[in-house]
């Protein structure tokens, strides 16, 4: 089975939502309940976000609460948990009632957490709502560097193992498990310098302390303006409409599709119609024209997956996450 079959939507792979599903969650969302009876949401939301304000996360997170009061009918409220690269937040959604009120936003850092030594939550402690978009990874180099192609990247490196530094966030991350993917399907060596996140990392290419970093594409166009930075190549299935004439991996030879994802989740154990109504919402949400105008703004792609697809994109990241940690010998 494919990468994209199992769930990595391409670019052209934006989820048409069939009407029969919406009616089902909507049939659901009508009779949700706290347990008490009570009709469901009867108060405010609380959205718990695990990076700081002004973040993509926090952008999203945002973006999120004020599409989800319009469908929810009551205000959700965005409280910043920062802290033990998300671990903060997820201790404090764990710590409210499981009654859909703490909900909170994830991303594919989350598949990192678990396993970790501080960590005393599980998977199954957590209640996946929704996926929402997904975010391609891409290789982004110097315009002092010799690489004018991912063709001249790959070439380079093949000729000088190991002498090419690759900026990119944290020693293990999402990013650096695409990196390694694409690393061994491309047959080269390179050195990972790890910064404490993508920000730093894409700040460090553009000031030429690193050859290349992996970022998302996204985040890259100030830099391109400034004639900082070049996209060699990105992991969507298909070319991103703001850079046309960037490669896939793919195209080229190298079957490497991977994103960076956000989401939403609670606490598990929270009553299904309540499940039920939020994903209602979120579909809903993803329909709206604000929030395509988002994507467009950020250059990503929309990739809603219901709870139990989400949770199985879940597991194969955390799988794929141990593979690479293992290999790295981490």
């Amino acid at each position: 089975m494919s990468g994209e079959s199992r769930g990595r939507t391409g670019f052209c792979g934006i989820v048409v939502f069939a009407v029969a599903a919406l009616a089902a969650f909507a049939a659901g969302a009508q009779s949700a309940s706290t347990g008490s009876g009570q009709a469901y949401p009867a108060r405010p939301l609380t959205l718990l976000c695990w990076s700081a304000p002004g973040s993509p996360v926090d952008l999203y997170s945002r973006v999120m609460a004020k599409l989800l009061a319009a469908e929810l009918g009551q205000n959700v409220v965005v409280e910043n948990r920062t802290g033990g690269s998300g671990i903060v937040m997820v201790n404090a959604l764990l710590r409210a009632a499981p009654d859909g009120y703490t909900i909170a936003a994830n991303t594919i850092t989350l598949s990192t957490m678990f396993g970790e030594p501080n960590v005393t939550f599980r998977p199954e402690d957590l209640q996946l709502i929704a996926r929402s978009q997904v975010d391609p990874y891409g290789i982004v180099a110097h315009v002092s560097t010799p690489f004018r192609t991912i063709e001249d990247f790959v070439a380079y490196a093949r000729r000088k193992p190991g002498f090419i530094n690759v900026g990119g966030p944290f020693v293990m991350s999402g990013h650096r498990v695409a990196w390694e993917l694409f690393q061994e399907a491309a047959r080269i060596k390179a050195t990972w310098v790890p910064y404490q996140g993508g920000g730093p990392a894409l700040a460090a290419v553009a000031g030429g302390h690193v050859d290349v970093t992996a970022t998302n594409p996204g985040n890259v166009k100030p830099f391109i303006a400034s004639g900082k930075v070049r996209v060699l190549a990105v992991s969507s299935g298909r070319r991103l409409e703001d850079f046309p004439d960037v490669p896939t991996y793919k195209e080229r030879g190298w079957d490497v599709v991977r994103y960076q994802w956000r989401g939403m989740m609670t606490k598990a154990g929270t009553p299904k119609p309540v499940v039920d109504r939020l994903v209602a919402a979120v579909l809903k949400a993803q329909q709206s024209a604000e929030w395509k105008n988002y994507l467009r703004q950020v250059t990503q792609l929309d990739g809603f997956q219901g709870p139990d697809a989400f949770r199985a994109q879940l597991v194969q990241d955390m799988q794929e996450m141990e593979a690479v940690k293992k290999k790295l010998g981490l």
